[in-house]
């Protein structure tokens, strides 16, 4: 049996490539990566941990979205962060005038679930056991964007 490591890229079409370079780069903070050659204008491979996002110039702009909410097909992908950085990113994306769909602790994992410039829905995901994040910071609450807080559900 092949023993799979892990995942090595996730790459998507994207309809402004400039505009997507600079989400990617600006606010997420991901870096053209070194090891894949990149073609300007056509895609760009960017470090993300010890994978690579690939984002793709879309040759056809009139065809469905694939990663549409809840439809068949690609739904999202997560970047992991650590639980200490999971907070200042939902005040970062905020900043930037993301959309966040919902952020939500549960004692074991943190899920925020936001969209890039072209409608792809992205998650940041922390796991509170494994970052060390005491039990009592560990509860159960979702985030209000209107309100900007926690609250218990």
């Amino acid at each position: 049996m092949i023993s799979i490591q892990g995942i090595d890229h996730v790459a998507f079409n994207v309809k402004d490539l400039d505009k997507s370079m600079q989400f990617y780069t600006k606010v997420i903070g991901l870096k053209v990566t070194e090891r894949e050659p990149s073609k300007p204008g056509i895609e760009y491979f960017l470090d993300c941990g010890s994978s690579l996002l690939g984002i793709i110039q879309a040759k056809d702009l009139s065809s469905a979205h694939l990663f549409a909410h809840e439809g068949l097909g690609a739904n999202h992908f997560s970047f992991r962060v650590h639980s200490n950085d999971f907070d200042a990113m939902i005040a970062h994306l905020e900043a930037h005038d993301v959309n966040i769909e919902f952020a939500k602790k549960r004692p074991k994992s943190w899920s925020l679930y936001f969209y890039d410039p072209d409608g792809n829905k992205l998650e940041a995901t922390a796991w509170p056991v494994e970052d060390g994040v005491a039990d009592n910071k560990r509860v159960k609450e979702i985030y209000d964007s209107r309100t900007k807080s926690w609250r218990a559900y």
